[in-house]
């Protein structure tokens, strides 16, 4: 009885300290790329993170534009722009597999996620920079 309590308590306290190293910031995971499926899931987590960030941003940035004013609108187009240059990020993805559509799980998928991740980044410090300014 006491065993196996011990086991459970060990158990979860694995569970525990893992669960920190995963809420650990995985912008780590860029030092440790190495062209395979881990680098498509680095990328793609960061990227999720930045959309996260940037839609953030953007709520704050518009709550300071008036409605009627045409910045609004400028900034909303900019957010779909954005969202829609997404799918260009085949481009590299199918240009590294000698533009093949179908993939066989090698880093041609990273090429895609690291376009999105680099598209997402830029996205995220052109609304702060924004922001800073609209702070002024």
């Amino acid at each position: 009885m006491h065993r196996t309590r011990m086991q459970i308590v060990c158990l979860i306290l694995c569970m525990f300290f893992s669960t920190l190293v995963a809420a650990k910031s995985t912008s780590d995971c860029l030092q440790h790329l190495g062209g395979g499926y881990g680098d498509a899931e680095c990328y793609s987590g960061l990227q999720r993170s930045l959309v996260a960030d940037s839609k953030r941003i953007y709520n704050k940035l518009r709550a300071t534009i008036p409605n009627s004013n045409m910045h609004a609108k400028l900034l909303d187009e900019y957010m779909a722009t954005q969202d829609a240059s997404v799918k260009y990020c085949e481009l590299p993805r199918n240009a590294g597999a000698r533009w093949k559509t179908e993939h066989d799980g090698s880093m041609f998928p990273a090429l895609q996620e690291e376009c999105i991740y680099n598209l997402r980044k830029a996205q995220n410090k052109f609304l702060k920079d924004l922001l800073d300014m609209a702070k002024w």
